[in-house]
């Protein structure tokens, strides 16, 4: 304990001196949540410590009434299920310092979303880290293929698993995974880049104006793709598939007068050349690729069926606690019926993947029911900038639709394995409100309309 308050005072100073440097290096953070410290006997990973250090500049500024505190719905709904999860372990939990524990990791992830909102202040700030989101996971994606080639070529630096096990008989996710934790994450995390970059690419004449845009986007677009068939993960070709069903349904009359087929098309080509190459492919990368490929919805497979037992216990197990739950992170304690969970040699792969069902089991229908009430205000807000905004702040609006998308792609998702504990997906949504915030700001408004623009209901659609 000693060491961690040293640590946050220590990175409390250093965020007060560096205070932009480091909220926009959040999203690389968050890029290595498969990378952890110890202090103090616990792991954090980087993206939590900047994050709560980042309060402490924001506590202070407010205190001294140099800044006005920003608050949104979506703060009071997180702050209202974090209440829930304390509450509901508290009340529930077999393990209940185990779970409190996990209250306080997510809780440090969610501050993110605080942070963000109140420390993108400039329309400067929030173009400047919206591309050092494409940055990063242009990054991200680099060291992820990179680390599966050569692990398939026999040369093993971590990032990737590709042994026979786990291609063949399911022992553990194969793929890449570069800095993240595992394969699943990573391909939940290259889709929703992918979505939206192409979402970026479908105006092609809002990209004049920002110098290498097109570039980028392009860039990422690709190397994001080739990462989603690394990945080997169907949850996120899901994901990916139904955002991009939704841009089309949304702008299919201007797709074919308004983008370059090539900004889109070359990209996607270079991943359907490496898909092409591994279902062409002989060995347990092509056998299992195959395999994934041709049973894309298929729950009948081996990992189709262990989820679906994992979630026929969960559901068996809320029923003893409907309303209010268990109490964070609870499967695993109640499956091991007594005994130390933590002590078995995979006990971290008993957890529940859907991030709804997670919600029912660990807070019960008032935890889920504030889950899908938060989730749909984003929406709603999302719907009615897009809609205010697209004629007289394009940029804006076409970033707010980017960041939907991407949203929308991680929800799918995460139905699968969830990453709402880990910093990618809040960076992601911290970005999403912080753009919400400033569609309702005066000076917006009035820089890109030169008057007045008055609020139409939020209610309209995108």
């Amino acid at each position: 304990m000693i060491m961690l308050l040293a640590a946050a005072a220590l990175f409390g100073v250093g965020a007060m001196r560096w205070q932009r440097p480091l909220v926009m290096a959040l999203p690389f953070l968050a890029t290595l949540n498969g990378l952890s410290v110890s202090l103090g006997g616990v792991s954090v990973r980087l993206d939590q410590l900047v994050a709560c250090a980042l309060l402490v500049p924001l506590t202070a500024s407010t205190l001294i009434g140099r800044r006005t505190f920003r608050s949104d719905r979506t703060m009071w709904y997180l702050l209202a299920i974090l209440a829930v999860n304390v509450l509901a372990t508290v009340v529930n939990s077999p393990s209940r310092s185990y779970s409190l524990s996990q209250c306080a990791n997510v809780a440090s992830v969610w501050i993110i979303y605080i942070i963000l909102h109140n420390l993108l202040e400039t329309r400067e700030d929030l173009n400047a880290f919206f591309h050092g989101m494409l940055w990063a996971a242009g990054a991200a994606s680099v060291l992820a293929i990179g680390a599966y080639t050569l692990a398939i070529a026999g040369v093993s630096i971590g990032g990737a698993e590709v042994s026979s096990s786990a291609a063949l008989q399911f022992t553990a996710a194969y793929g890449a995974y570069g800095t993240m934790v595992e394969p699943n994450i990573l391909g939940g995390f290259a889709a929703a880049y992918l979505v939206a970059c192409v979402a970026l690419l479908v105006d092609r004449a809002d990209l004049r104006n920002v110098e290498g845009s097109v570039r980028t986007s392009r860039w990422v677009l690709g190397l994001c793709a080739i990462v989603l068939v690394f990945s080997f993960t169907r949850g996120a070709w899901l994901g990916a598939i139904a955002s991009m069903g939704c841009l089309v349904l949304m702008r299919w009359r201007g797709l074919a007068e308004r983008i370059r087929v090539r900004h889109i098309v070359v990209p996607l080509v270079w991943a359907a050349v490496v898909a092409g190459a591994l279902i062409a492919a002989q060995g347990d990368a092509g056998t299992l690729f195959r395999f994934k490929a041709t049973n894309i919805v298929n729950v009948g497979t081996q990992t189709g069926f262990t989820r679906l037992v994992q979630y026929a216990l969960a559901l068996q197990q809320w029923i003893e606690h409907p309303v209010l739950g268990w109490g964070t992170f609870t499967f695993a304690p109640l499956a091991a019926q007594g005994a130390d969970f933590q002590q078995f040699a995979n006990w971290r792969n008993l957890w529940i993947g859907n991030y709804l069902l997670l919600a029912l089991h660990d807070t019960g229908v008032v935890g889920l029911g504030l889950w899908v009430a938060m989730l749909w205000g984003l929406f709603v807000r999302s719907a009615s900038v897009v809609r205010r905004l697209r004629v007289v702040d394009a940029e804006m609006a076409r970033h707010t639709l980017a960041l939907t998308l991407a949203f929308v792609t991680l929800l799918v998702t995460f139905l699968f394995t969830s990453g709402f504990s880990l910093g990618y997906s809040w960076v992601l949504l911290g970005l999403l409100g912080a753009h919400h915030r400033f569609a309702k700001s005066e000076e917006v408004v009035a820089a890109s309309h030169g008057d007045a623009v008055v609020a139409e209901p939020e209610t309209a659609p995108l």
